[in-house]
């Protein structure tokens, strides 16, 4: 495993959200396991001052997580202070957050958090001719409060699956070797993954520095499938966050950035289809964001 392959009989690794996970060489239960395979849970944050609609909100949206097999850990704030309090603690991957609140406005929360770090933001407000001015402040989306729940309940489901498919790549793996130690890596950073003897030397975007670990491929397409990641060869996997386009003829995988890979006709099929899936997801998303602005 990841963690546990550095040539080190044991040793232990924190966590960006403060747990520390021990490992013994060839019995373990590694940092990359915790995080990929389910165990770790989302951290969401929703802010209003209203305490009726928090709890009515909190339900809705603990109902649709568990809907999408998401765990979740969500917790609730009255005040933009006690928010930021627990999020400099123990970051939030996401927050539900109200415009019009005392003390400190949504737009105020949203600016300081965009100075602070990543979270994402979805405002949820009953003044919907705030709606373009929260497009300055770049949300992942908005939900206006209605009276019809089931108004709602359909408008948290859009933004729920938006929500989940950006938290994909922004999980943290940590990756350990004698020469470089422990990093800390952000899968969204990772363009594609090389096999190389008994090594797997992982390749990042703005040419940064390689890192290289003790591991399978096998079992690294297994854990990254879901994050948008797809083998195309004996050799590799890609993340089709970079992928531009497949050649059938050449049987290669171009990057954004002009550079290319080789295929394997084995895997031709089920590359195209992953591909075609991720693309249709991004197009849908800005369709959606279009019209929401028209």
């Amino acid at each position: 495993m990841f963690a546990a392959r550095c040539g080190l009989d044991a040793g232990s690794c924190e966590t960006p959200y403060g747990l520390t996970l021990w490992y013994n060489y060839g019995n373990i239960k590694s940092y990359i396991d915790y995080v990929i395979k389910g165990r770790e849970k989302m951290r969401i944050a929703v802010c209003d001052d209203n305490a009726v609609f928090l709890q009515f909100f909190k339900s809705m949206l603990a109902n649709e997580l568990e809907s999408r097999s998401v765990k979740a850990e969500i917790e609730t704030f009255t005040k933009a202070e006690s928010f930021f309090y627990c999020h400099g603690k123990k970051p939030f991957s996401a927050i539900f957050l109200d415009l019009d609140m005392p003390e400190m406005t949504g737009f105020e929360v949203a600016r300081q958090l965009g100075q602070n770090g990543n979270c994402f933001v979805i405002f949820v407000t009953s003044h919907q001719e705030l709606v373009y001015d929260s497009f300055n402040f770049r949300p992942l989306n908005f939900i206006c409060k209605d009276p019809d729940a089931d108004v709602m309940k359909d408008r948290l489901h859009m933004v729920a699956g938006q929500l989940t498919d950006a938290l994909k790549q922004e999980k943290t793996v940590v990756l350990e070797n004698r020469e470089q130690g422990r990093i800390s890596v952000k899968l969204r950073d990772v363009t594609y993954i090389e096999s190389n003897s008994h090594s797997i030397i992982y390749h990042f975007a703005n040419n940064k520095d390689t890192i290289a670990v003790r591991d399978s491929i096998g079992e690294i397409e297994e854990a990254y499938r879901k994050f948008d990641f797809i083998r195309v060869h004996k050799k590799y996997i890609v993340n089709l966050k970079y992928v531009f386009n497949i050649s059938r003829s050449n049987e290669t995988v171009i990057f954004k950035s002009g550079s290319e890979l080789p295929m394997s006709r084995g895997y031709k099929n089920a590359v195209d289809d992953a591909l075609t899936e991720y693309l249709r997801r991004n197009l849908l998303r800005k369709i959606n964001r279009q019209n929401e602005q028209s």
